[in-house]
């Protein structure tokens, strides 16, 4: 049995590692359109702000050491161009010879992935105009900084990757302006709607949020970035631009296809990560998969759901009956940190569950990340969405100084779970330790907060 492995940077190589692994007598070959496979992504902006080291290597695992290790044949610089999938071809373009063949397959597993969002405007093409994707986008923005008089940057984009990469700059000393439609950070990736303490975390460290879109990049004569237009008219001086509104899919490849796309333009799969197409499985950030508070398929274009992902489609496509394995709805577990605060963000914020058309309430706490007469203590705040009358868990995000990102993994089983806000108030014993956490954690803290809520 021949299993093709399509893409090869985040899903890819866990699909094909794992397809080895449960069919080692099947031929599992990997084909990749860039020069890299197994790219540790998230890295990007703690390498870019000087907190890892210029030499650190981003590549988790080469082709050769895939090879080697894994059994896997890797083919990078290879671009699927084509599948027909009656025949159980695909069309491969060798991007350094210029050449196109035909590779078979037996099963396949799509793990195409994402690209970020272009802005769509005049200029973007400008010289120093750059998106935070990959390894390549990191060694430009690292050149580009080392190289060019960089004083101010704009980045587009308040989400998580858009704040870390404004924290990068500033680390190296360089200002930083973010344009963000809602005014704040993290309005929409990782809710932190109860707590301003991030928000006052970038304006003290000199970084203005603009409620403002990029409209045009305009250029010097040389054809470098030297300013953003907003749609408010304003001119925003720079020389330096960070695009990061957002990702979109890679589901061209399949819909051409004919694989059913879903609602928000990602491959359609099953509980079995398979396609419309009876001998194709997907997997990654190409895929939309089911959340766990209110069962929507969405786009989750996280490394961590990407490698669940992965293994499913792959134990799935070497499986000779099939049925192998199934994937769980995720929690949706996402941190980030930046200009010294956590946010910890996991299920559905409030908007997002009013969105869904759940009857939610929340509930909103502050506490201590330790004993509070403990040198150190920091507030933490926490916001919980539960659902009326039956006091399920939906989600909750914690914001603070220390102790907010990790403490969020706490709520992973019971959204998953659906478990309550009761039994998180009072079945289950969370650490007190006094330079660790206070007698009564946060997370009770609003737990019994939103109980007495729901007694009204």
């Amino acid at each position: 049995m021949r299993i093709a492995v399509v893409g090869g940077l985040a899903a890819g190589p866990a699909a094909a590692a794992e397809a080895k692994r449960q069919s080692p007598q099947a031929d599992v070959v990997m084909f990749e359109a860039g020069p890299h496979t197994s790219v540790g992504t998230c890295e990007i902006p703690y390498f870019i702000g000087g907190e890892l080291e210029l030499g650190t290597n981003l590549v988790v695992l080469t082709p050769e050491a895939m090879e080697r290790t894994r059994g896997v044949r890797v083919h990078v610089r290879h671009r699927v161009t084509a599948l027909d999938l009656r025949a159980g071809r695909l069309t491969v373009d060798a991007l350094d010879y210029g050449a196109s063949r035909d590779e078979p397959f037996d099963r396949l597993i799509l793990a195409t992935g994402a690209r970020t969002r272009r802005l769509g405007v005049p200029g973007e093409d400008a010289a120093g105009v750059f998106s935070v994707r990959n390894l390549v986008d990191t060694q430009r923005i690292e050149r580009w900084l080392a190289t060019e008089p960089v004083r101010h940057v704009v980045v587009v984009g308040g989400g998580y990757i858009g704040l870390e990469m404004a924290d990068a700059v500033r680390q190296r000393g360089v200002r930083a302006t973010i344009l963000n439609p809602a005014g704040r950070v993290l309005n929409r990736t990782v809710a932190c709607e109860a707590s301003s303490l991030m928000d006052r975390a970038v304006a003290d460290a000199g970084v203005v949020v603009r409620p403002e879109r990029a409209t045009e990049i305009l250029q010097d004569d040389t054809g470098r970035v030297r300013a953003v237009r907003t749609d408010r008219g304003e001119i925003v001086g720079c020389q330096m631009v960070i695009v990061s509104v957002g990702i979109e899919p890679n589901a061209e490849l399949a819909a051409a296809a004919g694989i059913k796309l879903g609602d928000a333009g990602g491959i359609a799969v099953d509980d079995e990560m398979r396609t419309s197409a009876r001998s194709v499985w997907a997997c990654g950030d190409a895929v939309q998969i089911p959340r766990a508070p209110d069962g929507k398929r969405v786009l989750w274009p996280l490394a961590t759901t990407a490698r669940r992902t992965a293994r499913v489609a792959a134990r799935n496509a070497a499986s000779r009956r099939g049925g192998a394995d199934r994937f769980r709805p995720f929690a949706g577990a996402v941190a980030v940190k930046a200009f010294g605060i956590e946010v910890g963000s996991v299920g559905l914020s409030m908007a997002q569950a009013l969105a869904s058309g759940l009857d939610a309430v929340a509930v909103d706490a502050r506490h201590t990340s330790r004993v509070g007469s403990f040198p150190g203590s920091r507030s933490i705040d926490v916001r919980l969405v539960f659902e009326r009358g039956t006091g399920r868990l939906l989600g909750g995000q914690l914001v603070g100084a220390e102790g907010a990102a990790l403490r969020a993994n706490v709520l992973v089983p019971l959204v998953q779970g659906g478990g309550t806000v009761r039994e998180l108030a009072e079945d289950h014993d969370l650490i007190y330790n006094p330079p660790l956490a206070p007698a009564v954690d946060p997370l009770k803290v609003a737990a019994s907060l939103a109980m007495r809520k729901l007694r009204g």
